[in-house]
């Protein structure tokens, strides 16, 4: 699965993860010399797996280049449409939004989260 993340992330646009993902794509080599975040419950279990991450503990999400990581599930969302806001401008993300009932929160560095730090780790 590793030699599958390397390969598809070196041919990809943007590489993005949700939640844990970001622990899979530092295992994988590929978040090295980025800053990154992940699922703030369990934050250690994505730490632990490369040191040369620079963990972003209170972010919903981090844009580092071409990778892009969310700590749980519905930063995933707002990430998301931060991802289609980049590429294809915000009016396209603020519809997007709406047709979801969705409410965007644009702001990556406001965590409300970042209080259950490790709160599950195992």
């Amino acid at each position: 699965m590793l030699s599958f993340l390397r390969d598809r992330a070196e041919k990809a646009q943007i590489t993005a993860s949700v939640c844990s993902g970001s622990a899979l794509l530092a295992k994988a080599g590929l978040l090295d010399g980025h800053r990154a975040t992940s699922n703030k419950m369990f934050f250690n279990l994505a730490v632990t797996q490369s040191d040369k991450v620079a963990w972003i503990e209170a972010a919903r999400w981090v844009e580092d280049g071409k990778f892009v990581t969310s700590s749980g599930v519905s930063a995933g969302i707002d990430m998301a449409l931060a991802i289609i806001a980049r590429l294809f401008g915000n009016e396209v993300a603020e519809t997007i939004a709406k047709g979801a009932e969705y409410i965007w929160h644009r702001e990556a560095d406001v965590d409300p989260f970042a209080q259950y730090l490790n709160e599950g780790s195992i």
